[in-house]
């Protein structure tokens, strides 16, 4: 029987070349996650950069949209009182008679945007506020004085604080914010939210031309014209 030849291992004889080839390559991979790494910390520097100069924008772009949502919801309160007066005779004592009377003259009870409350203001006719210039005396066409004009205090229950307690109610012409701070623009003049008063006949005074006439005046004063009569040359 015949015996095999162990088969012969070449092995290539190590010399110093082979192991700086290697050592030169294991060197490169370092300096290329090196390089990816300050190219992360770079990156996102300039992110941070990009996030720090745009959030200011943001900002203002979302206080700009609330404060127009200010606008358009303070109209809303000011064009419901003014349907209410009409529709009921009288002006509304809480606001949530607008929405809890039936018919309803106010589609919700709408918060305050700037505050992200249902704290609104309410502006009580006969009180300074109850006019544009800020002057005493009422709404237009109520004399001071005048029977009913004036807020009526009445007494709280105990629940809401202590007993006999006077808490004014109605009758309610308008609203505003109860935020003290300084708005982007100007509405009327004011640059302050708590110093935009939306008035039922005086809201839109810069949109529309109002609700008439008589609008304001109490229930049984002699009317000036047709509130709400035809516009010219339409029949």
């Amino acid at each position: 029987m015949k015996r095999r030849k162990p088969l012969a291992v070449s092995r290539k004889p190590w010399t110093p070349s082979s192991a700086d080839a290697s050592a030169h390559g294991s060197r490169l991979t370092a300096h290329e996650e090196g390089y990816t790494l300050v190219a992360i910390v770079i990156g996102m520097a300039i992110l941070a950069i990009l996030v720090m100069g745009v959030a200011p924008s943001v900002a203002v772009i979302m206080k700009r949209e609330r404060e127009q949502e200010l606008l358009f919801r303070g109209k809303q309160y000011a064009r419901a009182i003014a349907l209410f007066q009409k529709r009921y005779g009288r002006f509304p004592n809480e606001l949530k008679e607008l929405y809890e009377n039936r018919p309803r003259t106010i589609r919700k009870l709408w918060t305050e945007p700037i505050c992200r409350c249902p704290d609104w203001q309410p502006i009580y006719q006969n009180s300074p506020d109850a006019l544009p210039g800020g002057a005493q005396g009422g709404m237009p066409g109520m004399p001071p004085g005048s029977p009913g004009a004036r807020p009526l205090p009445t007494p709280t229950p105990g629940v809401f604080g202590p007993a006999g307690q006077p808490k004014t109610v109605g009758p309610i012409v308008g609203v505003r914010s109860s935020v003290h701070e300084e708005a982007l623009t100007e509405w009327r003049g004011q640059k302050y939210y708590d110093e935009w008063r939306f008035i039922m006949g005086d809201a839109d005074r810069d949109t529309t031309a109002g609700f008439g006439p008589n609008v304001g005046r109490p229930p049984g004063a002699p009317p000036f014209g047709p509130p709400f009569g035809p516009t010219p040359g339409r029949r």
